[in-house]
C-alpha cells in the first residue's frame, strides 16, 4: 500500500516538478511588477496572466504526456489541455495532470493497435494525422465537458482552503503533511497537490499560505538543533552537518531517519509546522510563489514585498517549537542510544559471498531518492569524494528510484524506498540506508570498495614486479560470469573492454566482426581469440588483451567457448600474445577452473604468470 501510494504521488509530482524553474520565474515576475510588488511595472506585469493562463498548464499537460508516450504523448497532452484552458476561467492545473496523460495514453493504444499495418511510405502521413485528428477531438471534449468539471473541482479545494484559514483551522493539516513527508511523500503533496492549488490563490490574494505548508524549513531545523545540542554520539556529531544541508540546502530528507528512529519526535515536528502556519493565518501572510527546494533562502526570494520579515519570523516559530519540544524527547531517550538514529533500523549491507562479488564487479553506483535531485545528488557527491583516493574505475551518479539507470551495479536508497527500487531494478543489488551523510550500511559498502582497491594495488604490484607489462594486461580487463545470446556480443564485449582500457579506437570493434565473418576465430578447447583485420593496425594504439568469461558457453559456429579472448597488437606483437596466451592455457586442469572461476584475480594470476 505504501508503495502504491509512493508511485501515485510520484506520478503527480513528476508532471510538476521539471517545470517548477517556471513557476519559480512565475512567481518572481509576479512579486517584481505587480501593483503590490518590489517594482510595480505596469507593462511588465502583462506577463503574470498570460503565464498563469496559458504557460504553466501546458508546461504540464506536455510533462504529464511525456512521461507516458515521449515526444508525441507530450504534443498530444499539451493539445487536450488547451481544450480544459479555454473551456474554463481557472488556472488548469488540475485538468492538466488529468488531460495531459490520458490524452498520452490514448495515442500510445492508437500506436499499439496500428504498428505494422501501415503500408511503407505512408508512416509519416499516419503519425501527423492521428495525432493532430486524436488531439482535436480530446481538446473538443476538454473544451465542452471536462473544463467545467476541473473548474468546479478546483473552486471546491480552493473554498475548502479559504474555509480552514478564516476558521483558523489550517494549522490542522499539519497532522496530515508531517507523517506523510517522514513517509516520502513530500514531492507527491507539495509538487503535486499544494503547488496547483497555491498558484490558484495567487491570482487572486497576490500570495498563498499553501506554499508555505510542506516547504516550510522550521521544524526540520529545530528538530535537528535539538539533536545538536541533546543528542549522544554519532548523532551529536551528524546533526551540524544535516542542518546546514536541511535548513539552508532545503534538502528535508535528511532529516526523516531522525524523526523514524524516534518517532514521538513526530508530534513536535506537527507541533512546529501548525504554530508557524497559525501565525501566518493570523498576521495574513504567504508566498507569491513554490519554495523548491525548502530553504530558508527560497522563503525569502519569495516572500511578498514588506512581508519578508513575516515570514522569517514564521520559520523561527516553527523552529522554537519544535526545538523545545524535540529536547523534551530526545534528553529522556539520548542515553539509551549514543549512535546514529538510523542504527535502530540497522539496514545492513550484507557483506556475503554474493554481495561482495557485486561490489567487485561494481562499474556504476547510483544514489535513488525519490525526485532524483535532492537527497541523492548530496548522497552521490559525498560518496564520490569518499572514494576518489581508492583511484577505482567507477562511476557514482544519482537517480530518482523510478527512473534507476540501466546499466547501474549496486543501487544506495533510503529503507522507505527500497521496495521501488528493487521494483524497478530487479536485479540489481540494492543498499538499504537512512542517512545519507552517515551510515553503516554505507561504511560496509566503502569497506567493500576498499578491498577493491587493495585486490587491484596487489596486482599492479605482481605486474611491476616481473609479471606482464600493465599496459598489456590488466585486472580491470578480465570480466568472468557474463553471459551472450551470440558469438558477435562476446566479440563485442571483448572488443569493448579493449576500447575502455585505452588500447584501441571503437573502430577497432568492427574490425574484430569482420575478421570473424572471414573465419572463424575459435581456437579449441573452449577458447576463442577474435582480434581486427590486418587493415585495422593503425586503429591500435597499444599492445593489450581483455577476456571475457562465459561459464554457460557462447555458440561459434558449433563449438562452445567459454572464454573471449580480444586481442591487439602493435605491428606483429599480436603473434606474439597468441603464442603467449595458448602456452599460458595449455594447462587442460588449469583451464576448466579458469572457466568457471568467479574470481577475475584467477584469470589474471594464470596469463600474467
Amino acid at each position: 500500500m505504501r508503495d502504491k501510494i509512493q508511485n501515485f504521488g510520484r506520478a503527480l509530482s513528476a508532471m510538476v516538478m521539471p517545470n517548477i524553474g517556471a513557476f519559480i520565474a512565475w512567481g518572481l515576475i509576479t512579486a517584481l511588477f505587480i501593483p503590490t510588488g518590489w517594482f510595480p511595472n505596469e507593462h511588465l506585469a502583462k506577463l503574470v496572466s498570460p503565464m498563469l493562463t496559458y504557460m504553466l498548464p501546458l508546461l504540464i499537460g506536455y510533462t504529464a504526456g511525456h512521461n507516458v508516450a515521449g515526444v508525441r504523448g507530450g504534443v498530444i497532452g499539451a493539445i487536450a489541455t488547451a481544450g480544459v484552458i479555454v473551456g474554463t476561467n481557472v488556472p488548469m492545473f488540475i485538468g492538466a495532470m488529468i488531460m495531459g496523460p490520458f490524452a498520452a495514453w490514448v495515442i500510445k493504444k492508437f500506436d499499439k493497435a496500428v504498428e505494422g499495418k501501415v503500408r511503407a511510405g505512408f508512416e509519416m502521413l499516419v503519425n501527423n494525422f492521428s495525432l493532430g485528428i486524436i488531439g482535436m477531438l480530446l481538446a473538443i471534449v476538454g473544451y465542452l465537458t471536462i473544463g467545467g468539471a476541473i473548474s468546479w473541482i478546483t473552486e471546491l479545494f480552493e473554498s475548502g482552503i479559504v474555509y480552514l484559514k478564516d476558521h483558523n483551522m489550517l494549522p490542522l493539516v499539519s497532522i496530515f503533511i508531517e507523517p506523510a513527508k517522514v513517509m516520502f511523500l513530500n514531492n507527491a503533496i507539495n509538487h503535486g497537490i499544494l503547488t496547483p492549488l497555491g498558484t490558484v490563490q495567487v491570482k487572486e490574494f497576490g500570495e498563498s499560505i499553501i506554499f508555505f505548508l510542506e516547504s516550510n524549513p522550521g521544524p526540520g531545523f529545530g528538530m535537528l538543533m535539538a539533536y545538536w545540542i541533546f543528542g549522544k554520539g554519532a548523532a551529536k556529531s551528524s546533526a551540524p552537518g544535516a542542518v546546514l544541508i536541511q535548513f539552508v540546502g532545503g534538502i528535508h530528507e535528511i532529516y526523516y531517519p531522525y524523526v523514524l528512529s524516534r518517532p514521538l519526535l513526530i508530534i513536535p515536528m506537527i507541533l512546529g509546522a501548525s504554530s508557524s502556519i497559525l501565525f501566518l493565518t493570523i498576521v495574513g501572510a504567504g508566498l507569491v510563489g513554490p519554495i523548491s527546494p525548502g530553504s530558508i533562502i527560497s522563503v525569502i526570494l519569495m516572500a511578498p514585498k514588506g512581508k519578508t520579515l513575516l515570514l522569517v519570523s514564521a520559520v523561527l516559530i516553527a523552529a522554537i517549537v519544535t526545538f523545545v519540544t524535540s529536547a523534551l524527547i530526545i534528553r529522556r531517550t539520548a542515553k539509551e542510544d549514543d549512535t546514529l538514529p538510523e542504527n535502530r533500523f540497522k539496514p545492513k549491507y550484507k557483506r556475503d559471498a554474493q554481495s561482495a562479488t557485486d561490489v567487485a564487479k561494481a562499474r556504476h553506483i547510483v544514489f535513488a531518492c525519490d525526485a532524483g535531485m535532492g537527497s541523492s545528488a548530496l548522497g552521490a557527491t559525498r560518496f564520490r569524494k569518499r572514494i576518489e583516493p581508492l583511484a577505482l574505475d567507477l562511476k557514482v551518479t544519482n537517480s530518482s528510484v523510478n527512473s534507476i539507470p540501466a546499466d547501474a551495479d549496486v543501487v544506495v536508497c533510503q529503507q522507505g524506498l527500497v521496495s521501488r527500487a528493487k521494483g524497478n531494478a530487479p536485479k540489481v543489488r540494492v543498499v538499504a540506508i537512512n542517512n545519507f551523510l552517515d551510515d553503516p550500511a554505507l561504511d560496509s559498502l566503502y569497506e567493500e570498495l576498499s578491498k577493491r582497491s587493495d585486490k587491484a594495488a596487489e596486482a599492479e604490484d605482481d605486474v611491476v614486479t616481473g609479471g606482464a607489462n600493465p599496459s598489456v594486461l590488466q585486472l580491470s580487463n578480465i570480466k568472468v560470469g557474463a553471459k551472450a545470446t551470440d558469438k558477435w556480443e562476446a566479440i563485442a564485449e571483448a572488443g569493448n573492454l579493449l576500447v575502455k582500457g585505452g588500447y584501441v579506437k571503437m573502430e577497432y570493434v568492427d574490425a574484430m566482426m569482420e575478421r570473424e565473418r572471414i573465419t572463424t576465430t575459435y581456437l579449441g578447447m573452449g577458447i576463442a581469440i577474435p582480434h581486427g583485420t590486418e587493415s585495422a593496425k593503425k586503429q591500435v594504439l597499444r599492445t593489450g588483451i581483455s577476456v571475457v568469461q562465459y561459464p554457460e558457453g557462447v555458440d561459434f559456429d558449433g563449438e562452445k567457448a567459454y572464454l573471449v579472448i580480444g586481442i591487439a597488437g602493435v605491428g606483429d606483437e599480436h603473434l606474439e600474445l597468441l603464442a603467449r596466451v595458448s602456452e599460458a592455457l595449455e594447462d587442460e586442469q588449469v583451464l576448466e577452473k579458469l572457466k568457471t572461476t568467479t574470481d577475475s584475480e584467477d584469470i589474471y594470476k594464470v596469463l600474467n604468470a
